[in-house]
């Protein structure tokens, strides 16, 4: 009789809340990547901004006792550690690293100083946003941890102006996800998003994602009808198809071709893809979106959902090295968005592998 009721109730959740059930029965369980990581590597050259991050990246370690440093750090091959971020709070998964919970005022500052450099000021802000966005959450959860004191810093291999190493920062609803090669790094793959959405902040009420869902709702007006019947795949929204443990994980491009659009609608889309890839520091964003522009004919924007309430569609951008996801989890009668997960990843360097990955002969 008891699990007649427990499944009863579980129908009744489902029914209520069918994106939500889905995440949470399907998405929790986070394989390693597979991802044959190199045994040596050439010396790289280094730039400015690599060594500023290493900078700050040596000075938050040294500020760590042996204890803290040993949870912070993971050999470069570790693909269990570089696989293990999520939307999902502590204790819906295990998380590794060291916890923002146990560091000092210093430490916190060191921490901050090194996310500012490798993040833009956007990006950094986002952070700051999704921090706060946190600490609505109650700490006293019977199985869930949220609040800030939850969220991990990691690193895989030493910090190395030549050589590969990857900084991974992340909680409930983000995972920041860098692997730095020399003067290169990959900011594949990041979880951005949020909840709540709508949070105060500094005195001021912020909307998270304002900035990209605005810029997709006006790319979007500035299409032809029969554009937008190209674009629009359904009216309803879908779900995250490339969030955590989803490596590998290949889909057809779907929507609007990116050489059927004027140059005005081209530029429209450029500003989207910019307010996503513009969290990265200066240095590496241009480099990234020099790429995405000469791409740019060969990017496709779908878009699933209803037009006019911001941030209520799903819509995705698919390139050849650019994949951005916006996933709103919206319930019936919602009057405003107040959940979205958001992904970014570069299918061709995802975590670096087009450089750390030992080719097969």
């Amino acid at each position: 009789m008891i699990v007649v009721l427990l499944l009863g109730v579980l129908v009744v959740v489902a029914i209520q809340f069918p994106r939500q059930t889905t995440a949470l029965f399907f998405s929790v369980n986070i394989s390693p990547v597979g991802i044959d990581v190199k045994d040596e590597f050439p010396d790289r050259q280094t730039d400015t901004q690599t060594i500023a991050i290493v900078t700050a990246a040596n000075l938050f370690l040294e500020s760590l006792d042996e204890q803290q440093k040993d949870a912070a750090t993971y050999a470069f091959s570790d693909n269990a550690q570089r696989s293990n971020w999520s939307n999902f709070p502590e204790g819906m998964i295990p998380r590794g690293g060291l916890k923002m919970g146990t560091l000092t005022e210093d430490q916190l500052a060191k921490l901050n100083a090194l996310l500012a450099v490798i993040m833009s000021e956007k990006g950094y802000e986002n952070i700051e946003y999704q921090l706060a966005a946190e600490r609505t959450f109650p700490t006293n959860h019977l199985t869930n941890k949220y609040g800030v004191d939850h969220f991990y810093v990691a690193f895989l291999g030493e910090p190395s102006e030549k050589q590969p190493w990857m900084f991974q920062f992340g909680g409930h609803h983000l995972g920041i996800n860098v692997t730095i090669y020399g003067p290169d790094a990959t900011f594949s793959p990041m979880l951005t998003g949020g909840q709540p959405l709508y949070i105060q902040y500094q005195g001021n009420e912020i909307f998270i994602t304002e900035e990209e869902t605005a810029a997709a709702q006006a790319f979007m007006s500035s299409l032809t009808k029969d554009q937008q019947n190209t674009a629009i795949r359904s009216h309803e929204p879908i779900n995250l198809l490339l969030g955590p443990g989803k490596y590998g994980t290949v889909i057809a491009p779907e929507g609007i071709k990116g050489s059927d659009l004027t140059e005005a609608q081209k530029q429209l889309l450029i500003t989207l893809i910019n307010t996503r890839l513009g969290f990265i520091n200066k240095d590496d964003h241009k480099a990234k979106m020099e790429t995405v522009i000469a791409e740019l004919d060969d990017t496709y924007f779908g878009w699933w959902g209803p037009q006019g309430k911001l941030g209520f569609a799903y819509f995705r951008i698919t390139g050849p090295s650019v994949i951005i996801e916006y996933a709103p989890q919206n319930d019936a009668g919602d009057l405003r968005t107040e959940h979205a997960h958001s992904m970014f990843r570069n299918p061709l360097n995802d975590y670096g592998s087009a450089w750390i990955e030992q080719k097969q002969q």
